[in-house]
């Protein structure tokens, strides 16, 4: 998967991943992280399949409803739930590949 830089800043490291604070670099946009195992094409799917039902329910919280929490929120919040929207979106983007073949 291609790695991307994109402005911001730099997102806190949270030591609860893996069990233990490794040394992962993260910034908005693009994040670092040990090397984990590829899934198989079938624990893609399932993984898609989670991590799509996420992003829609996020996605149903920010704007689906209309209740205009979403602007209420504030800017904060607001770019910290489209951070997290887009970073589902390129995970999702990376399981399809995988469960693919591609």
């Amino acid at each position: 998967m291609a790695k991307r830089i994109m402005a911001g800043r730099s997102t806190p490291q949270s030591s609860r991943r893996n069990g233990s604070s490794n040394s992962s670099t993260t910034t908005r946009g693009t994040t670092t992280k040990p090397t984990a195992p590829t899934p198989t094409p079938d624990e893609a799917r399932d993984l898609l399949e989670i991590k799509l039902a996420q992003l829609n329910s996020l996605l149903w919280c920010c704007y689906g409803d209309g209740n205009g929490w979403f602007e209420e929120a504030g800017e904060k919040h607001r770019d910290n739930m489209l951070w997290i929207a887009a970073d589902l979106a390129r995970e999702a983007e990376m399981l399809l590949e995988v469960s693919s073949g591609g």
